[in-house]
């Protein structure tokens, strides 16, 4: 008879008593079912938003274009003054040439504004359009979540990005006697918040990449995503001055990101910004009246998203 090993018996060793008993094993399965019901919810909060996502990519890939104009350019910056209500499509081969800015059309005319037009949409890669060289794709100038239905054109707008109307150069030649020549800092004329002021000199405008010295790129917007009721031209008129009881507002934000808006800085980096105050980005007035800008102020008393806004649009000269 074949001899037993004499480690038979420990072939299958039994699990030695410092294991989970069936009661430990309960409370441990519960203490997880209870953190799970505790943190889903926070959790959920926290779901990326995938719209948010493509529009800070959209707002990165043209801030990153406009710096690379600028260093094409011994860092002049491209021209932000587009008159708001001229329709750029239609317009004579002159025209066209005089109206150049980093991006031309208003969304305020149907013949510039329509997504579903050819022509407008060629507008984001025409020559005029001085960020063409750099922003290829004519998709980067809508934001995913702008389903606005222009009644205009009845269809969505070409552009839901606008730029700070205290950034770039003059490039638009129809000016009267007397105005600064092509390539000046834009004049600012909103800042001031309460009117239009096209000789102000008490905020800083910015005409190079080199006069960001207040409040510093790192802290002044460049492109911020327009609310659709308010947006014409390329440029975005937020006021720099700020004060308790007179805090403005001309054109107005998007809040399509949860209440949030999506902003971009001079030194390229790209934010979603909560809104505090649903008035920031509830146009009510325009939403009766029509869409293609304000012309005009708006106060919004102690409104605490005018005083984010004004810290970075501009600073005091």
């Amino acid at each position: 008879m074949k001899p037993k090993h004499r480690f038979a018996a420990n072939r299958f060793p039994v699990p030695s008593g410092d294991g989970f008993t069936l009661i430990e094993l309960s409370v441990v399965t519960a203490s997880l079912a209870i953190l799970a019901v505790v943190l889903l919810p926070a959790l959920a909060g926290t779901k990326p938003n995938t719209r948010a996502f493509q529009c800070m990519n959209n707002e990165r890939q043209i801030t990153l274009g406009w710096q690379m104009y600028a260093a094409d350019n011994n860092g002049l910056l491209p021209p932000n003054d587009y008159p708001w209500l001229t329709a750029y499509r239609g317009a004579s081969a002159q025209s066209h040439y005089e109206m150049r800015n980093w991006v031309v059309g208003t969304m305020a005319n149907s013949l510039d504004a329509n997504s579903g037009s050819p022509q407008a949409v060629a507008e984001m890669t025409d020559p005029n359009t001085l960020l063409s060289p750099y922003v290829h794709d004519p998709k980067a100038y809508h934001c995913p979540a702008d389903n606005f239905i222009n009644p205009l054109t009845r269809a969505l707008n070409v552009r839901s990005y606008s730029m700070n109307s205290a950034v770039g150069t003059i490039g638009f030649t129809f000016y009267t006697s007397g105005s600064p020549p092509l390539g000046s800092p834009v004049q600012g004329g909103w800042l001031p918040g309460n009117s239009y002021n096209a000789s102000q000199t008490t905020w800083l405008t910015y005409g190079k990449m080199s006069s960001f010295t207040r409040p510093g790129p790192a802290s002044t917007f460049v492109i911020i995503d327009e609310n659709p009721f308010s947006i014409n031209d390329g440029s975005v008129a937020i006021p720099a001055a700020a004060t308790p009881g007179a805090t403005y507002l001309i054109d107005f934000t998007s809040g399509l990101h949860g209440a949030a808006g999506v902003l971009s800085f001079a030194d390229g980096h790209v934010i979603v910004h909560k809104w505090q105050d649903s008035r920031t980005y509830t146009p009510q007035g325009l939403i009766s009246g029509g869409q293609g800008g304000t012309g005009t102020h708006f106060l919004s008393p102690d409104n605490p998203d005018c005083f984010y806004l004004a810290s970075i649009a501009s600073a005091p000269r």
